[in-house]
């Protein structure tokens, strides 16, 4: 089973009016069954490093904020560059190494809003800017399942009407994130879903500070975000997450 942890940065809910924010983007990084235990063992060690102590014990922040690391706000507000940067690299290190893939849609919120006002193309449906990223998002991963079963099917297999699942995979979302369980069942109900024979129907819904997957995914939306922002300026975070085949897929939604 592929677990899949959504990430999101620039959730502004109904508002689009955000300068520092134009962008609503949502990561999903699928990590294998088989390589959750040593991605939080690997994890549980960094957090001890930097850290001095496991996560959540007195002194350590919660969870990871990415936004917090990257600015020295929050618990980092002493702590030096180069010693946010040997954080975070060090977290994308853990999924460089095994080359974690990373699935990526998003949104510019104000096209999205001038589309809803014209009553013009697929945004008009939607209330929120989050909502059209996540089925943009569940399609791509969609597809990308279908390319994970497709490597190990022989050409008669491939021809045939039903192919044979050997991975199911299952959305984990964050509590307090945008993501309402009722877009997975919309997502299934329609056209690019209903050959989605791989993706279980419920999302599961975890606290960032109980989910390793989750912070680590919340950590490339963010990036992302920011290359969106300003794509002409150097991010590093950002190019060494698609330099070394992390990121796979990044889906615009377009209005």
């Amino acid at each position: 089973m592929y677990l899949v942890y959504l990430g999101e940065s620039g959730n502004t809910g109904t508002s689009v009016n955000d300068t520092t924010q134009p962008h609503h983007v949502n990561t999903g990084l699928l990590i294998h069954e088989s390589q959750a235990v040593s991605i939080s063992g690997e994890f549980d060690a960094l957090y001890r490093r930097h850290f001095g102590r496991a996560q959540g014990e007195e002194g350590t922040p919660r969870y990871l904020r990415p936004a917090e690391i990257y600015q020295g706000t929050g618990h980092y507000v002493s702590w030096g560059v180069e010693k946010r940067h040997q954080l975070l690299q060090n977290c994308m290190d853990i999924l460089i190494r095994r080359k974690t893939p990373v699935i990526i849609s998003y949104v510019d919120k104000q096209k999205f809003a001038q589309a809803k006002i014209d009553n013009d193309g697929p945004a008009a449906v939607w209330e929120y800017p989050s909502e059209p990223v996540i089925s943009r998002f569940l399609m791509a991963l969609n597809m990308l399942l279908d390319e994970l079963v497709m490597v190990g099917l022989t050409s008669e297999q491939v021809m045939a009407s039903q192919w044979p699942v050997k991975d199911f995979a299952l959305v984990v979302a964050a509590e307090g994130s945008s993501i309402e369980p009722k877009l997975m069942s919309q997502f299934l109900k329609s056209d690019d879903g209903m050959d989605a024979t791989a993706l279980l129907e419920n999302f599961c819904f975890v606290g960032p500070d109980h989910s390793v997957g989750t912070q680590l995914s919340n950590m490339c939306a963010y990036f992302t975000r920011r290359w969106l922002q300003n794509p002409d300026s150097p991010q590093p975070y950002f190019d060494t997450l698609r330099d070394n085949d992390v990121i796979q897929v990044i889906y615009p939604v377009q209005v």
